[in-house]
């Protein structure tokens, strides 16, 4: 999750540390992050959060001048696996800004096991919460689906090009993957690009879907499938950028 950014001008970067005060507010379900700092500020935030979800996220403070115009100077993070519900100070070094930009893009993924026929049917749903060009012109997306089985690429399919509209792509598309082994030792790793019209594609964010995912809501939604031959089961993932 990231924090709302904080405005400085333009003469008071020469800054080291950002402070701030956590605490977990469990009755509610809410995280209060109060950023403390010499430079005039001392602002508090409230965020709605579920208690099993803070071992998962990182809060992430992006330091921004506005002016001449609107740039990211610095930055910092922690993770929130350490938040109690006293509240705890905080000393954050604060880093230039990095280059590798957050995925926030989410793809909704549906998946059956047809044992009847001995294959697996994945569908690519929508994609929501896509980022957005810095040009004029609209961005196109679409999806690659690879299946590995031992390590090796048995099979790859690929969604139409799409464009985006609001931030969302409705594809609704149907794949179907034959199985040759056993569908315990299948993983598939499904990638989203973006594509411009005068630009090469670019890769967005991916999710392995497979028992020994990375990501536990994929691995429960191939856990479900798996258990349950012909029926669809449906999630929404959050993609990782790599």
């Amino acid at each position: 999750r990231s924090l709302d950014t904080i405005t400085l001008s333009g003469d008071e970067r020469d800054f080291g540390r950002l402070n701030v005060k956590l605490f977990y507010n469990s009755s509610v379900e809410q995280i209060w992050i109060t950023v403390l700092q010499a430079i005039e500020f001392m602002e508090t935030f409230v965020f709605a959060i579920k208690l099993q979800n803070l071992q998962t996220v990182r809060l992430v403070f992006k330091i921004q001048t506005q002016t001449p115009r609107k740039k990211t100077i610095g930055e910092c993070s922690m993770s929130l696996r350490t938040l109690s519900t006293q509240e705890m100070d905080y000393s954050l070094d604060i880093t230039p800004p990095s280059k590798i930009s957050v995925c926030h893009a989410e793809l909704e993924l549906g998946t059956c096991f047809q044992a009847v026929n001995s294959r697996i049917q994945l569908q690519i749903l929508e994609a929501r919460y896509l980022p957005s060009s810095s040009t004029p012109l609209t961005l196109s997306f679409f999806v690659k689906v690879g299946m590995f089985s031992s390590g090796e690429l048995i099979y790859k399919k690929k969604t139409r090009l799409l464009k985006a509209s609001n931030g969302r792509v409705k594809w609704g598309e149907t794949m179907i993957f034959p199985l040759i082994q056993s569908e315990k030792e299948i993983v598939f790793l499904i990638k989203l690009y973006s594509r411009s019209s005068v630009r090469r594609k670019h890769f967005v964010g991916q999710i392995w879907i497979s028992e020994d995912s990375n990501n536990i809501e994929a691995v429960n939604q191939w856990k479900e499938t798996v258990i349950n031959p012909e029926k669809v089961v449906i999630r929404w993932h959050k993609l990782n950028p790599s």
